[in-house]
């Protein structure tokens, strides 16, 4: 293959459609750098620098992103090359060939100011692909090169001079559902974790795991303003806190396993009718593990079951977590009904 495949969007509400289909143009907007950015180095660097200072709606966390995504709509992407360009209003998928390379011009539409020439060669329903290759073509960015799918898409849409047209098997008769469902589901715990170790990190994470605790149906407030030093979350099932066993948490915001000596620490302070649980976003040593194993009633919780608690409990959490942590309900295949 001596092209690559892309993916573009015509903006959030298909803003760009008109010059898509009508001046058989492809299109990214970046108003925040209006300018002729060929005349720029062919630098990441140079094109990071042209984002910063343009806007203080631009995170600096995302500038690497949207520099990126300019850099390789400008250098990388040739003539020749593939697009794709899911098209919202009749849930198309257009297939084209690069025309031109990269031009700048507010004609039309000034919003879209960075733009390529396409000729557009086939339009195929998205019904015509596995869930596999509509999942890739989800990512939220106005521009990426399509991958793991782009072999699918090619087949589609170009199928070989004299070939009958090339037949994808059925859903229920490859692994595409299964791969939709892991990758959303992957993709999910990922999410989870990463705002869990930014955005909760330190003393935050206390509360947040008081109130994972509350959701799970216990009564439980986090220590820390009582100088409990060691325990940082006590949760009961109770009302008063006295009936045993008492919870006592211990959290730590941890990215290489902890070993046994704190997990020993910890455990010194817990009464024989209490219970230990020791909750690090991390993982554990061997020794660590080891150790816990001997106590029955010493429980260690590490990133993994840590991530898994906190999707099973989320409706439960307060507003404030579920703000932090922004997660909505949606539908993926069940593939156990298949069986």
């Amino acid at each position: 293959m001596s092209f690559r495949v892309w993916a573009v969007r015509a903006g959030g509400d298909s803003e760009a459609d008109p010059l898509f289909i009508e001046n058989e143009q492809i299109a990214v907007g970046f108003h925040e750098v209006d300018r002729d950015v060929s005349t720029l180095p062919a630098q990441r660097a140079a094109f990071k620098d042209a984002f910063h200072g343009r806007g203080a709606e631009i995170k600096p966390a995302s500038i690497p992103i949207l520099a990126g995504q300019l850099f390789r709509f400008v250098h990388e992407m040739k003539t020749g090359d593939r697009v794709i360009y899911p098209r919202k209003i009749d849930r198309t998928l257009l297939w084209g060939e690069i025309a031109t390379p990269y031009l700048y011009d507010r004609a039309h539409n000034p919003d879209f100011p960075h733009r390529r020439g396409v000729r557009w060669l086939n339009s195929l329903s998205r019904d015509a692909f596995s869930q596999g290759a509509l999942y890739e073509l989800g990512s939220t960015l106005a521009l990426f090169e399509v991958r793991n799918f782009a072999a699918e898409f090619i087949r589609r849409f170009e199928p070989p001079a004299g070939s009958r047209f090339y037949k994808f098997a059925a859903l229920g008769e490859d692994d595409t559902q299964a791969r939709v469902a892991r990758d959303i589901a992957e993709t999910t715990k990922d999410f989870i974790s990463k705002k869990i170790k930014t955005d909760l990190k330190g003393f935050p994470l206390e509360p947040f795991v008081a109130d994972l605790f509350r959701a799970m149906g216990y009564n439980a407030h986090a220590t820390r303003a009582m100088h409990d030093d060691g325990i940082d979350v006590t949760a009961h099932r109770d009302e008063l806190g006295i009936e045993p066993p008492i919870l006592k948490i211990q959290v730590k915001a941890h990215e290489a396993n902890v070993g046994a000596d704190l997990v020993k620490a910890f455990y010194a302070m817990i009464h024989e009718r209490d219970v230990g649980i020791f909750i690090t976003t991390g993982g554990y040593t061997a020794a660590a593990k080891n150790f816990a194993g001997a106590k029955g009633n010493l429980k260690l919780v590490d990133g993994i079951e840590f991530v898994s608690l906190i999707e099973k409990y989320y409706d439960g959490l307060d507003l404030k977590f579920r703000k932090q942590i922004p997660l909505r309900r949606m539908l993926v295949p069940d593939i156990s009904q298949d069986n």
